[in-house]
């Protein structure tokens, strides 16, 4: 393996991140949801493209910030206030139970 397998590892993350968020766009999911999906397909269990390393685990935590970050931006806060007590019971056993 070169050395300049990791840029490879990362378009092909940044590509596969983005056609799947879009066509989960498309079909009116999260692209969080089809980010996810990315991960899981590219990754060890489906199809072992990315390897796991040092260089990937480091970036993989930055990612999850992003993740985090635009699961935020696509929150609907009028939306959250009007399911209100339901939100609340989620979001504290989603907290608790992990």
């Amino acid at each position: 393996m070169n050395s300049y397998y990791f840029l490879f590892e990362i378009s092909l993350i940044l590509f596969s991140t983005k056609l799947l968020g879009l066509i989960s766009r498309k079909i009116k999911l999260p692209q969080v949801v089809g980010a996810l999906l990315a991960g899981i397909i590219i990754g060890p269990c489906v199809l072992n493209l990315v390897v796991e390393s040092e260089f990937i685990m480091q970036l993989s935590e930055i990612g999850v910030i992003f993740l985090m970050f635009i699961a935020g931006l696509e929150t609907d806060i009028y939306e959250l206030k009007k399911q209100g007590k339901a939100c609340f019971v989620i979001a504290v056993l989603g907290v608790l139970i992990p």
